[in-house]
This record gives C-alpha cells, structure tokens and sequence, in this order.
C-alpha cells in the first residue's frame, strides 16, 4: 500500500475535510470518508427580476467506510463572519441547520444569513426595506454577477464516537445573477478493456480504468475572456489492498492536454473492492459513479 500522507484540506475540489489524528493516502478508504457533496443544482441562483424565490439547494453526500457500515451527515450554512475553513462549530451554533441536507431561501434563519454574505461581499448594510438589499444598488449588482461564496459545512459520522468514525468538513456553494446557470455533470460509466467495469479482475495485475460522462456534461460558458469549455476532472477512490495509480484526471479540452483514464494495480489475494469515481467540472459540478467488483477467482 502507500505510505500514508498527511491530507487536511483539497481547496481546488471545492471541499475542504479533517477527520481524526491519522490520514492515509487520498485514495484509501480506511475510515469514515466524504469523497464528494453533490448539490443539485450546483449554484443557488438568484433573479433579482423575478417574483419567486430561487428552487431550493438539496446536498448529498458520498460518505463512505472502508466495511460499508452507513453513514450520517447533517449540514449547516456557515455564518458569514466565520473562517469555513477553520475549526468552527458549522454544523453547530456557527451556523443554521439545513434540515435532510436542503439549502432553502424560504427559510427566515437563512434569509438572515444571506444578508449577513450581502453584507460582508459589499461593504454596507443594504439598502431596502427591513434588513433587505436594494438590488438597484450597483455594488449589489456586482456582487452577484461575480458571485457570492457561501459555505456549507457538514458533519458525517458513523456513530461510533471514535476518531475514525466522524469527519467534518466544508463544502462552497456561490451564489449568483445569471442566465446561464450551470449544470451537473453526469458519471455515466467506468470502462476496463473498453466495457463496463462489472469484473473479475486478474490478480497482481495493473489494470486500466477509463471514465464516460454523460453527453452535454463538459458545459461551455461565458467567462470576460470569451468562452470556455469546462474541463472535468475525476479522483479516484478505492477500498481493499489494491494500489491506485493516479488519484487525479482529467479531460482534455480546448486544445489543454489531459488523460481521464488511471490505473490500479490489483491486491495478490482475492477480495471484493468498491472503486468510486468523483467528476468535478471546476464550477461546483459534481457527479461521482460506484462499482463493486472482485479480485481473483
């Protein structure tokens, strides 16, 4: 196996987790885990036109174990005033719980939060009518064109109470003014010898994985230097005695080199592994793919 690395926070996924003293190899299950929080949709975008509110934000967790016991998350929109990447109580009294994971603007505790994120990304306390924000206001305007950050955190647990059983951790969320909200990758499927990863894989053997996203999943979108195809990206996950090769993938696209594709090199003994596959587009799509297969006769 690889030597354990220390591992606390993966700032460029978007997702930031600590769990206990010891961390092993980004690839290695051998504790609690959360590889990936999906939201859907994956920006809250808001209208400052329209009469409703925005569709409420659901998060859903890839929380793993390296035995397959369950897992529970909660989750909490973090305070604007608090550093999400520090060691704050969010979920806890840093932040408002979001009950079965749904971020909802409905919801008068979140409303408050908002405006505490409007406040702190322009400078003032706003200009509407009881603690609202005037959305005339052309520092109101800027502020959701480039996007407010707001950062949900989470706790997942398997109930154990030890240090391997619990991991919290944060995940970023903007919230934005646009036409052109963006979408969800889709994992479609994990391919070994050009078909469907479904095993036996040979014993001792280093074997190639190859990802497919679903069709429309690399976005194409309006940046102020033009427009840009979204590069996807994948980690890649896996339980047993088995060796990945590259944790990360990615795409090519736009002319920028890439292979999607990793290796994994198989366990001397038969056994039953999990491989998980996350699929990030760099804008807060997320979408991840699971296969269980065995090693050897």
């Amino acid at each position: 196996m690889r030597t354990p690395i220390l591992l606390c926070a993966i700032a460029l996924l978007g997702l930031s987790a600590c769990g206990g003293a010891d961390f092993d190899a980004q690839s290695e299950i051998r504790s609690v885990r959360v590889l990936a929080i999906k939201a859907e949709p994956p920006e809250l975008v808001l209208d400052p036109d329209a009469s409703t509110l925005p569709p409420p934000v659901t998060f859903t967790a890839l929380a793993v174990t390296p035995d397959a016991r369950p897992v529970t998350v909660t989750y909490a929109l973090c305070r604007a005033d608090v550093n999400p990447y520090g060691d704050t109580a969010c979920p806890g009294d840093s932040g408002v719980a979001l009950q079965n994971g749904v971020l909802s603007l409905s919801d008068p505790a979140v409303q408050a939060l908002l405006i505490e994120s409007f406040q702190k990304a322009t400078g003032n306390t706003g200009g509407g009518d009881g603690g609202t924000f005037d959305f005339n206001d052309p520092a109101v305007q800027e502020a959701l064109r480039v996007g407010i950050p707001l950062f949900v955190g989470y706790e997942a647990t398997d109930g154990s109470g030890t240090p391997g059983g619990v991991e919290r951790g944060v995940r970023r969320i903007t919230l934005r003014s646009t036409d052109a909200p963006n979408q969800n990758p889709v994992m479609q499927d994990v391919l070994w010898n050009d078909a469907p990863l479904v095993g036996p894989l040979p014993l001792d053997t280093e074997v190639t994985f190859t990802p497919v996203l679903g069709e429309g999943s690399e976005e194409v979108y309006a940046t102020e230097d033009g427009t840009k195809t979204e590069q996807v990206f994948y980690s890649w996950f896996a339980t047993g005695e088995g060796e990945v090769g590259s944790f990360r993938s990615l795409e090519p696209v736009d002319g920028k080199p890439g292979d999607p594709t990793t290796t994994y090199t198989t366990a001397a003994t038969p056994e039953r592994i999990t491989v998980w596959v996350v699929a990030r587009d760099g804008r807060g799509g997320t979408d991840w793919t699971t296969r269980t297969v065995d090693v050897g006769p």
